[in-house]
């Protein structure tokens, strides 16, 4: 368990349940030891050491501080309506921020019935006793929920594309070699939140079932965002297996038909924060900006860390398409689950909305970065 205070400002969408402005209101954190748990950890600490910390003026009503409390599945098991019960019991949360879930996707393919429990029947029940309560949730969700690229007809919706690159910043364009769709007549462009899922795999269809659920009992007093290609300095993800793997093999295989964002969890924790601060609700998207294959990430992160002395040599990187990978998982006895083979999500929904609640950007505005600038910011870290 883990306690930081910081303040937050006036509340701006659905209001939480009354305080006294001197009466800390309680977020809690479910799966304290993954790396977005981590993540948002470190992020609030480093905002109480700028300014915003238990010695701050909590006088007037322009601030509520927050006691936060990091919870294991050992303390709070998200798949366990007693459990969930007594913790709120004792906790008495103003929101809940629901990290805890099963990441395993090929695994879920043989396991969905658990995939199920952890990622759907446990932010249900979450959902269930917030309402209950009167605490918020927000719910992290998946790009894995969408199933293939998001093709628009230029004939009929031109001007909706153009509109999202101009609201996100996110640029309208694909190496053509690399493109699922060829036809002239469709522009692939990054998932919206109204685009209508369709999941691919066990993992993917068990993070829509979680999404349903949730809305379903808060309704628009609810928060899920979808996120996508996570990575950090905490837990396992690609980037840190990409390091191990060009430290002791002398040549690598990596799947580059497969589009999408690579995002730093350090920022991801930043955006959640403000969405928290905010008190906002709804269906957002949160990546960084751009967009780039598998082989195309582990090539940025074998010249950065080359740079930065996280490797002394390199090592050759070869590009293979994802039937080729699957059936040299399959003859090594590993069934590979299905993948989006462009899975990009489109931030302008959220970027808008906090720019409309007048929320401060956090320090160097990491958030909106391209994910070449996130990848940097993260292996410095590591450096």
């Amino acid at each position: 368990m883990k306690i930081v205070a910081i303040k937050v400002t006036p509340l701006q969408c659905v209001e939480t349940r009354a305080t006294d402005a001197n009466t800390p209101q309680v977020v809690i954190i479910t799966g304290a030891k993954s790396q977005l748990a981590q993540a948002l950890l470190r992020i609030a600490a480093n905002i109480g050491d700028l300014a915003l910390n238990s010695n701050a003026n909590t006088s007037t009503n322009t601030s509520i501080p927050l006691e936060l409390y990091a919870l294991s599945r050992s303390q709070l098991d998200i798949t366990d309506a007693a459990n969930i019960a007594a913790v709120f019991a004792q906790y008495r949360p103003s929101w809940v921020i629901n990290c805890a879930a099963y990441n395993a996707v090929d695994a879920a393919e043989h396991d969905a019935i658990e995939a199920h429990r952890v990622n759907a029947l446990g932010p249900e029940l979450l959902a269930q006793q917030c309402l209950l309560s009167g605490a918020r949730l927000l719910h992290v969700s998946s790009d894995y929920v969408f199933g293939g690229q998001a093709v628009c007809e230029i004939a009929h919706a031109a001007e909706r594309v153009v509109g999202d690159a101009r609201e996100s910043g996110v640029e309208q364009h694909q190496n053509p070699d690399l493109a699922p769709n060829s036809n002239p007549n469709h522009l692939p462009r990054p998932f919206v939140e109204l685009d209508a899922p369709k999941p691919l795999s066990a993992y993917g269809t068990s993070k829509l079932l979680g999404e349903q659920k949730v809305l379903a009992v808060l309704g628009d007093c609810a928060t899920i965002v979808r996120t996508s290609w996570l990575y950090g300095q905490d837990g396992h993800n690609f980037v840190k297996t990409m390091l191990n793997l060009m430290r002791t093999q002398p040549s690598l295989q990596v799947i580059a038909d497969q589009i999408g964002c690579p995002t730093w969890s350090d920022a991801l924790a930043k955006v959640i924060w403000q969405l928290v601060v905010q008190q906002c609700s709804g269906v957002f998207h949160y990546s960084a900006q751009g967009q780039c294959s598998w082989y195309e990430f582990a090539c940025e992160i074998q010249r950065q860390a080359l740079a930065l002395n996280l490797l002394s040599l390199p090592v050759v990187i070869q590009p293979t398409t994802s039937a080729d990978y699957a059936k040299q998982a399959l003859n090594r006895g590993v069934s590979l689950a299905k993948r989006p083979s462009y899975s990009v999500l489109n931030s302008g929904k959220l970027r808008s909305t906090l720019v409309t609640n007048n929320t401060q950007s956090m320090p160097e505005h990491v958030e909106w970065q391209d994910w070449r600038q996130q990848l940097n910011c993260m292996l410095r870290r590591l450096s």
